[in-house]
């Protein structure tokens, strides 16, 4: 579980997540591109990777499966692009956060999930 937490893309993640949120939050700055998207490109990578650890403490080397992440994404695109911007004017369906959603899936599963590319196969046996 450690070893997932310090994984260096996890970590940068986070850290954009935090001067992000602080930015805007504190000082008000808002940078158009990264206001838009960022948090839609590393959400994926900082939610599956925690998921990810709660699973290695139990089985060290365990990976995510598509079957683990595509639902995520599913519901994380559904709720954020279409329900949420249904019942609030504060929420605005955009194609491209869902494509912000898809680069973050790629990078949890090449960086962090498995340092050897997309995880197709089964789980191996222990």
């Amino acid at each position: 579980m450690k070893r997932t937490l310090l994984n260096p893309v996890f970590l940068l993640c986070l850290v954009l997540a935090i001067v992000n949120q602080i930015l805007e939050k504190a000082f008000g700055v808002f940078i158009p591109v990264v206001h838009s998207y960022l948090d839609d490109l590393i959400c994926l990578p900082i939610v599956l990777t925690l998921g990810l650890a709660v699973y290695r403490i139990v089985w060290p080397t365990y990976r995510l499966r598509l079957w683990h992440m595509i639902p995520v994404f599913v519901v994380y695109s559904i709720y954020f692009e279409w329900y949420l911007p249904q019942i609030s004017l504060a929420y605005t369906s955009d194609l491209f956060d869902v494509l912000a959603y898809t680069g973050g899936l790629t990078i949890f599963s090449y960086f962090i999930n498995d340092e050897n590319g997309l995880c197709l196969e089964s789980q191996p046996k222990h």
